[in-house]
């Protein structure tokens, strides 16, 4: 933009004491002479790709504005309106939307694009949504460790969209503590996983990710996470995590399992706060969420936390999904513990390895009828039946999404309930003695147990990026990577959606805002020099879309459909969706960080 204006001034000049002819004719030979030197900046250019006419919005947050861009090898080279120059590919984006490729806080994808499957490494489920930059070890978790087996992994096939590797959190804590880690770590364990944290750190990775609601990261104290995270600080790292809680108590517990005052996600989130407070990092409260019925709401206490630390001085973000619905698959509502035997040890809750082992839930429905028909567990089995419904939006708000009697299917729990003439409890029952054998709790069920307000409220908020939580799904053929009944539609239409809905349907966002969000914001949390901006200069991974014609597609019954209005999506300089059609390309890189720590 710059040399263009420069060019503009040039051409206003006059020479003092000449006019006419004379004039004109020495202006003419110093603009010839200071385009010879200027560069191509000043002439018709031949390029690699041309996107002309498109209304560019850059990711910063400002308006659009229409210009022309310009792509050579892998980079932007000019953005600017250029109705001279030339490529060997042009791409008409008139009354279209040009923005740099989105990127993903939260995803999944690792698994797939390291796979042996070609089809699954395409990632066309995230691709089509605009997606050209994802960050690993979500949840605190490496697929392949050491990180240098990651990264050789990635290389040696190939993948369609840019990887950003971190170091996982529990994946550290494994390799330190084993099968024994259902306790405290000592205070010698906690300095050799810095020591990995800091290893993998020279080796490439961007940060800390963690996922302390989970195995085996639950067991681990604040000061173990702070100390960890600490370690990323002399690499300008940052910290992002699936925090400890995002409802009344964390996902593993239940009230009949309960023996201290559980954690809620408020104090889930001050614990991330508090991270950025000791280490002087970057932080992520990722996938945030105020999660179950009972925590309806709780936005506005969090924005205001959140707001106070930045006021403090802190870096505190959030990334969140555009759903109502959490959790990758459908979820059932029947406590396990009800359907094993009385031997079976189940006192590490919901998430207790013991439910994972074969033959644990064999002859579930007879465990199931005898402690239902004994009056006092039956209480506790209510109790808890209420509470994980609660957890997933109340009884209004649970869907059945698969069962052997399709009447049931797409219906809630409270309209089942009303029809049978019983409680929710005694429908939640009866679907696991009479449903599917092979599934816990006999029904797929989904809850919508977040609420629309509290998405909107944390989509109103500068430092909120957006995520998907998703990893690559609907790979004929390639049951790890297949869309399931009642599958999330967010591993095919977060990032479409979000700008579906809002900012075309309700209008609570502006488009600048929500792209900022996608793709300048993620950028600058992760550190990325020269992604996430329409810049010259910066690698030329972009997305052009029609507003008009995008939206998301897939549902929770129909989960595998792709969203519509992608027409264009380039990673690295090529093309993955052109016009409108998949290339089956892999140009995707693994970006690894650079520098040295800071002594």
């Amino acid at each position: 933009m710059k040399a263009e204006n420069e060019t503009r001034a040039g051409r206003r000049m006059t020479a003092p004491g000449l006019a006419g002819g004379a004039g004109q004719g020495l202006i003419f030979v110093l603009f010839a002479v200071s385009a010879a030197f200027a560069g191509p900046g000043l002439q018709a250019q031949d390029y690699d790709v041309l996107i002309r006419g498109g209304r560019v919005v850059d990711g910063t947050g400002n308006d659009w504005f229409r210009a022309d861009i310009a792509i050579n090898d892998d980079r932007i080279v000019r953005i600017a309106k250029m109705p001279n120059a030339t490529a060997r590919r042009v791409i008409d984006a008139t009354g279209m939307y040009v923005s740099p490729g989105f990127v993903d806080l939260h995803s999944h994808s690792d698994a797939a694009m390291m796979s042996p499957y070609l089809e699954a490494r395409r990632a066309k489920s995230l691709n089509s949504q605009g997606l050209t930059t994802v960050v690993g070890g979500a949840d605190g978790r490496n697929i392949r460790w050491p990180l240098s087996a990651e990264i050789e992994a990635l290389r040696d096939r190939g993948h369609a969209m840019n990887f950003v590797p971190m170091v996982g959190h529990s994946t550290v804590r494994l390799q330190v503590m084993g099968s024994r880690y259902e306790r405290s770590a000592t205070a010698t364990e906690v300095a050799r996983m810095q020591d990995l944290v800091r290893r993998e750190m020279e080796a490439g990775a961007w940060g800390l990710g963690a996922g302390i609601e989970y195995r085996p990261a639950r067991f681990s104290t604040p000061d173990e996470v702070v100390a960890l995270a600490a370690a990323v600080a002399p690499y300008d790292g940052f910290y992002v995590a699936h925090q400890r809680s995002e409802a009344s108590m964390p996902l593993w517990q239940l009230p009949s399992n309960v023996d201290d005052w559980p954690v809620d996600g408020l104090q889930g989130l001050e614990e991330t706060i508090n991270i950025a407070r000791e280490t002087g990092i970057r932080v992520v409260a990722s996938h945030h969420k105020a999660r179950g019925r009972s925590s309806f709401g709780r936005s506005g206490h969090d924005t205001l936390v959140v707001n106070a630390a930045r006021d403090e001085g802190l870096e505190v973000y959030l990334d969140v999904y555009p759903y109502e619905t959490f959790g990758g698959g459908a979820r059932p509502m029947i406590p396990k513990w009800s359907l094993v035997a009385d031997d079976v040890d189940t006192s590490g809750g919901r998430d207790s390895p013991v439910f994972n082992r074969e033959g644990t839930l064999d002859d579930a429905r007879a465990h199931l009828t005898r402690r239902w028909a004994d009056p006092g567990t039956r209480a506790r089995i209510a109790r808890d039946i209420a509470w994980i419904v609660d957890h997933n939006g109340g009884p209004d708000r649970v869907v059945v999404v698969d069962y052997p009697d399709p009447e049931f299917v797409g219906r809630t729990l409270a309209e089942l309930a009303g029809e049978m003439g019983t409680t929710y409890q005694e429908v939640v029952v009866h679907m696991a003695l009479n449903g599917f054998p092979g599934i816990i709790g006999g029904a797929q069920t989904r809850g919508y147990g977040i609420h629309e307000v509290d998405i909107v409220n944390y989509y109103l908020q500068e430092y909120t990026a957006t995520a998907s939580d998703a990893g690559v799904s609907g790979v004929t053929g390639v049951p790890q990577f297949a869309s399931r009944p009642g599958a999330h539609p967010r591993h095919f239409g977060a990032f479409t959606r979000k700008i579906a809905r809002y900012v075309k349907e309700l209008q609570a966002i502006s488009l600048p805002f929500a792209i900022r969000s996608m793709t300048g914001l993620p950028a600058r949390i992760i550190g990325l020099k020269d992604r996430g901006l329409l810049r010259e200069g910066y690698k030329a991974d972009l997305v052009v879309f029609d507003l008009e014609r995008l939206r998301d597609r897939a549902t929770v019954l129909e989960p595998s459909l792709y969203s519509e209005g992608v027409d264009y999506v380039m990673v690295n300089g090529v093309l993955t969706i052109d016009d409108g059609e998949f290339t089956d390309e892999l140009p995707g890189e693994v970006v690894l960080r650079t520098g040295r720590p800071v002594s």
